[in-house]
């Protein structure tokens, strides 16, 4: 009996010792911080705030250029913001932040807020634009402002060494402009703009690669709507149709392509105005033709209406290597480019820094019939509204990157219309997947009241990729979404100057995005 009385009483014991769960002891360490606002910035200073953790003694807060492989500069502070001064203009910072407890063992872990571009240097020097710079050239503009201009210097971006000082006459400052010449192709290079020993601003530039081989220059006809359209049959492979700044060309009957070919603004640091290729008939291929490239670079594309007319409608079979618009301006088409029929083979389908709008119901790039396909399509740094599609194919891909752009009013708003659609077919298949970072989406197109609009639809054996992608309040998802998407609490108007008449600078400085995401040109 005793002995059992024991083996009770030593049961009871460790029943009791086993329940006692609710006494855990204290943490190990500290909660990591959490962003409070967005990172701040209008200057060479970057302001960062957090949430305050309960028994911190202080908080080290730090910024880096290169994500903490080495540290800018370090702080430690008592309240949970702080402004890092003193920085580099026109630098991406990034910010940690540690709450540190009196023991230092229980100090928590370095968290990330996020990354920050600092504001350009207060400049009167305007950044030159493509058709400011030529192969040994660059145009230097500026506005009026405080003290009168006196000098220009351009140094060679690798050393700092000068190698051009022009002194500005009275009519370089009149003008506000002063060409200055005599520089290296293919060159990296810094503008200092002064007033007196003052300096007024500085931008750098790379002079662009010197024209070789084969060059149409059309740039000395002026008046004549069809030459472009007469001239493109007589060309050698290999061309480069250099278009005469300002001037309008049309397509006004069938023109078939059948060689590779470059259409390109001729430089005239004077005129910036993009050549005009008016379109009120379509690019065709000729069939059975072999075509190692297709580009546009730096003019418009017109349409004349939205019924039937495209850059290009192709019908018939082809193999090409490369189509791509490079700096160009489309509107008033119905698709910008549309396999309509036969086996069409396009290696890649590119479109760069270009502003397209007013697309109908064939969207910028559309594989349409499941013989043919493009292997990789890209749309980076570009900026696309009043668009039903963007791309859609009936057949499989390679890859697929959107990068860097703005849609708004674009697709559709059906809740059937997608950014990427790839669904038509069951086993529609993008083999090394499809990439989405740094885009902004506003509202869907208006659609008799409907403004739903979708992501992306493909067959589930594709990888989708996206990061740093915003929306904003008035985009209405129908589903689909492209993942992580972020939702900026502010409608498309309160974030943009004016997207009804396609100006999309970001005026929102609290947005987080606003200098990480979407076209740049329109960033801060």
């Amino acid at each position: 009996m005793k002995k059992q009385y024991f083996i009770a009483i030593l049961l009871i014991s460790v029943m009791a010792s086993c329940t006692k769960v609710d006494d855990l002891g204290e943490a190990p360490r500290l909660f990591r911080p959490v962003v409070k606002d967005a990172l701040e910035s209008n200057g060479n200073w970057v302001k960062a705030s957090w949430q305050p953790i309960t028994g911190s003694a202080s908080y080290t807060a730090e910024i880096s250029v290169d994500s903490f492989r080495t540290v800018t500069a370090r702080a430690k502070v008592d309240s949970s913001t702080f402004i890092f001064q003193n920085l580099q203009w026109e630098k991406l910072y990034q910010v940690r932040v540690r709450a540190n407890a009196q023991d230092t063992s229980r100090s928590s872990k370095f968290a990330e807020l996020g990354q920050i571009r600092t504001a350009r240097f207060p400049s009167i020097l305007n950044i030159p634009t493509v058709s400011e710079i030529n192969d040994n050239s660059v145009k230097v503009s500026w506005t009026s402002s405080g003290d009168a201009v006196s000098q220009v210097k351009i140094l060679l971006a690798s050393d700092s060494s000068v190698v051009a000082t022009v002194n500005l006459t009275a009519a370089d400052v009149t003008n506000k402009f002063r060409v200055v010449s005599s520089l290296k192709s293919t060159t990296d290079y810094i503008i200092f703009l002064y007033s007196g020993s003052t300096v007024r601003g500085w931008a750098n530039f790379r002079t662009k690669a010197s024209l070789s081989g084969s060059i149409i220059d059309l740039r000395g006809i002026s008046g004549n709507v069809n030459i472009l359209r007469d001239t493109v049959p007589k060309i050698p492979a290999g061309s480069i149709v250099l278009l005469k700044r300002g001037e309008r060309y049309e397509i006004n009957s069938a023109v078939n392509l059948s060689r590779t070919v470059t259409f390109m603004a001729g430089d005239d640091l004077l005129n910036p105005n993009k050549p005009t290729i008016f379109m009120p008939q379509n690019f065709n291929i000729t069939d059975g033709s072999t075509i190692d490239s297709i580009v546009f670079n730096d003019v418009t594309l017109l349409g004349s209406d939205y019924a039937s007319k495209y850059v290009f409608n192709i019908n018939t079979t082809c193999n090409i290597g490369k189509i791509k618009f490079e700096n160009c301006t489309a509107s008033i088409f119905r698709g910008v480019l549309r396999s309509q029929s036969k086996p069409v083979l396009i290696g890649s389908l590119e479109m760069n820094n270009c502003v397209v709008d007013s697309i109908s119901n064939y969207g910028i790039f559309n594989i349409d019939v499941a013989t043919s396909k493009a292997d990789n399509i890209r749309i980076t740094n570009s900026t696309i509204y009043r668009a039903e599609r963007i791309i859609t194919s009936r057949n499989n891909s390679v890859s697929v990157l959107m990068e860097n752009c703005t849609f708004n009013q674009a697709p559709m708003g059906n809740s059937s219309s997608y950014y990427v659609d790839y669904s038509t077919g069951s086993s529609n298949n993008v083999t090394n997947g499809i990439t989405i970072n740094n885009c902004i989406l506003g509202i869907g197109k208006n659609s008799n009241g409907a403004f739903t609009v979708r992501g992306i639809r493909c067959n589930a054996a594709t990888v989708i990729n996206a990061s740093n992608n915003y929306r904003t309040s008035d985009h209405v998802s129908a589903g689909n979404d492209f993942p992580n998407i972020i939702t900026y609490t502010k409608a498309s108007t309160a974030l943009w100057q004016s997207p009804s008449t396609g100006q999309f600078k970001i005026i929102d400085n609290t947005f987080a995005g606003r200098n990480t995401s979407g076209d740049p040109r329109w960033r801060p």
